[in-house]
């Protein structure tokens, strides 16, 4: 009954931005305050660069639904905007 109700590539596509964002965590290094921030960057970059994928129509390394370049671009670049934006300066004394 639920596996009707959520679709396979929804699915996917959670388990791979989710998986970026964990990465991306790991990389640099902060608090699991901006573990969370990096999950919903990352979600809502993987969701614009799947639109974009669905847009452009381009069929590319795609997994299902799933445009692969597109979405893993989309969620990569959101989680370094948050980064730039919110990660706090070091100061040099």
């Amino acid at each position: 009954m639920l596996s009707s109700i959520i679709a396979p590539s929804l699915v996917l596509g959670l388990a791979l931005s989710l998986t970026y964002a964990a990465i991306f965590h790991l990389w640099r290094g902060n608090s699991l305050r901006y573990l969370l921030l990096y999950c919903i960057a990352s979600i809502l970059g993987f969701g614009a660069g799947q639109l974009l994928g669905t847009i452009v129509r381009v069929p590319f390394l795609q997994i299902g639904e799933i445009h692969l370049i597109e979405a893993t671009l989309g969620a990569w670049v959101a989680m370094a905007v948050v980064s730039l934006f919110i990660t706090p300066q070091r100061r040099h004394t």
